[in-house]
């Protein structure tokens, strides 16, 4: 293994205290670091995204990521297996579940280079999971140009500005039981819509606040009414149309004087509304909304209150969606129902929160086995479907930005909430500095970068989660060799594909400067006489001055392109003239 490659705590009579923040990089800034840390990232995060290598998932099979992947695979000896790490039975979803609901490697062919044996007798926790899907969407959304910066997620899991390493954990979930390895010291992007290791928090936030103001209104004796908003939709419409017409009509239906009034008749403390999206291989892009219709008390007619709000809302909003020449069911564009409690008002509202964990609750899946979430959209992309590929794009342009779950400051007062940011758009990287609980090793930050631009990271993970703290020098040494000979790979393949263009625009130039020069000498053809061998060299002399770095042209080349151009010209006028005479040439 490579001198200073990572460090595994297994080697050492006592563990090292690792710093929680980069003492062997540039200085902490003062602060929070939540704000330093924007400040101190927005310029730095694309650094290693930028330079990295495009995947086309296009490109021929034999040219494809897959090939390369698959032929390094084929190439290396897998390891002896190690014993696995010691794993509590998980509470619930199945072992390495976690309440993830980014597909599973059981489902989805995880980009891993361990042997078959290995994987079919361990899955890994969901963070690997969310990794390997992250090296895919990563792909998808890096621009082929690489000075173009790219969205966020493109630089999500890098090391920190100026840090040397990352540092690498092995932790116990708390609703799981799953042990999941971890890894701190990187850049969190923060999309709650793009990226599959940021959305889960994001939609834990969502499902928090919504619940804050959920009990909040409980406790003053309120209800909260339940409410689902959608539309007709079809293959024709593109997801930035049903978007605007069920987000548009839902936000008029809640503004004017007939809103005022319904506050008041019905009691309505404030509105929360969820963003959920999925695609039907049938009908196409299905975007609707998910309401908290949050209803004062305390008496007795709370509970009709509440849901004659929310059917009041629904109507309003079907109305509006008419308006805009848009079709709505009364029967199946609207549902509404009264929240049990507070916590069943969190989790309806914030179950669109990109179909994550919330509250500790498992999807995976939507209702119809045609309808996909976009992480089912990002992993059918990835593999070359070309359909896929384009809804992801769409995707990728309409949904970030979009806020979710907000809980405004007029109603956060109302509750007697301390408002709090509401940072759930797609500009809220940060850093996080170095852990020091429960670190099994830590890799170096060129290492790290480049098993995260080779989609192995989630490979790393995974041999880590597989081999504990024993196996950690091992699963760093396998991983690496991989990742140089991946490298290596790339690197003849580019060099390959550049060399084949450069040969391409110099066989273009040639053929250029050749009809150049053939179209000179064609006219001076009949001033000096076909074959005219010294006009022919002049010409050849005079290009070669001016064109250093090409071939030299050869003068009998030349000489016949002009000939056979000057007898294409003669017999096409031939052929005009028998034709007057109605003698027609085949």
């Amino acid at each position: 293994m490579t001198g200073g490659l990572a460090h595994s705590p297994a080697s050492q009579p006592k563990r090292p205290s690792f710093p929680n923040f980069n003492v062997d990089t540039i200085s902490k800034p003062s602060g929070s670091s939540r704000r330093a840390s924007r400040s101190r990232t927005s310029l730095k995060l694309f650094d290693d995204p930028a330079n990295a290598p495009f995947v086309d998932p296009f490109s021929d099979a034999l040219d494809s990521e897959q090939a390369v992947r698959a032929a390094v695979s084929a190439h290396l000896e897998t390891a002896n297996a190690r014993p696995q790490a010691a794993q509590q039975p998980p509470k619930a979803g199945g072992l390495g579940s976690g309440g993830a609901t980014v597909p599973r490697s059981g489902n989805v062919a995880p980009p891993l280079l361990l042997s078959s044996s290995e994987t079919d007798q361990f899955r890994g926790s969901s963070t690997v999971s969310r990794y390997a899907l992250l090296a895919k969407v990563q792909r998808l959304c890096r621009p082929k140009d690489p000075d173009e910066r790219g969205p966020a997620v493109c630089g999500c899991g890098r090391p920190g500005e100026g840090a040397t390493h990352v540092n690498i954990h092995l932790r116990y979930g708390e609703q799981t039981g799953e042990l999941r390895a971890g890894v701190s010291g990187i850049y969190r992007c923060g999309s709650p819509w793009l990226c599959p290791t940021c959305a889960p928090a994001k939609a834990l936030k969502r499902a928090e606040r919504v619940q804050a103001a959920a009990t909040a209104t409980f406790l003053r004796g309120g209800r909260a009414a339940l409410v689902v908003l959608t539309a007709a939709h079809s293959m024709d419409m593109s997801l930035a149309e049903i978007k605007e017409l069920v987000q548009g009509s839902s936000s008029a239906a809640r503004k004017g004087r007939v809103w005022v009034k319904a506050v008041a008749d019905y009691g309505i403390l404030g509105v929360i509304v969820g963003q959920e999206v999925t695609f039907s291989l049938d009908n196409g892009w299905h975007y609707h909304q998910h309401l908290s219709i949050l209803v004062d008390g305390p008496d007795a007619d709370a509970y009709k209150r509440a849901k004659q709000a929310g059917e009041w809302i629904a109507k309003a909003y079907s109305e509006k969606v008419r308006d805009k020449d848009g079709e709505v069911s009364d029967r199946y564009g609207w549902h509404v129902r009264v929240a049990r409690d507070a916590a069943d008002a969190s989790d309806y509202t914030a179950k669109g929160s990109m179909a994550w964990e919330v509250a500790g609750g498992y999807k995976d899946e939507t209702k119809s086995a045609k309808s996909l979430t976009p992480w089912d959209i990002a992993v059918a992309a990835s593999v070359g479907d070309k359909q896929m590929f384009a809804k992801w794009k769409e995707y990728e342009a309409t949904m970030p930005g979009t806020r979710s779950c907000v809980v405004s400051a007029a109603l956060a007062k109302k509750l007697g909430l301390t408002a709090e940011p509401q940072d759930d758009d797609d500009d809220n990287s940060e850093q996080l500095y170095h852990e020091t609980d429960d670190v099994v090793g830590r890799v170096e930050a060129p290492v790290w970068s480049r098993w995260m631009r080779h989609g192995l990271a989630s490979t790393f993970l995974l041999r880590v989660e597989y081999g504990g703290e024993a196996g950690f020098a091992g699963a760093v040494e396998q991983t690496e060799a991989e990742s140089m000979e991946i490298e290596s790979r790339w690197q003849a393949r580019n060099a390959e594909r550049e060399r084949e263009h450069n040969e391409q625009q110099a066989s273009h130039e040639a053929d250029r400067l050749l009809r150049l020069a053939a179209d000179d000498v064609k006219r001076h053809l009949h001033e000096r006489g076909i074959g005219g061998q010294k006009h022919v060299h002049e010409v050849v002399e005079r290009i070669a001055i001016d064109n250093p770095g090409t071939a030299r042209l050869d003068p009998g080349r030349v000489l016949s392109a002009a000939n056979s151009n000057e007898r294409d010209k003669y017999y096409e006028s031939l052929v005009a003239d028998f034709a007057e005479l109605g003698i027609y040439i085949a």
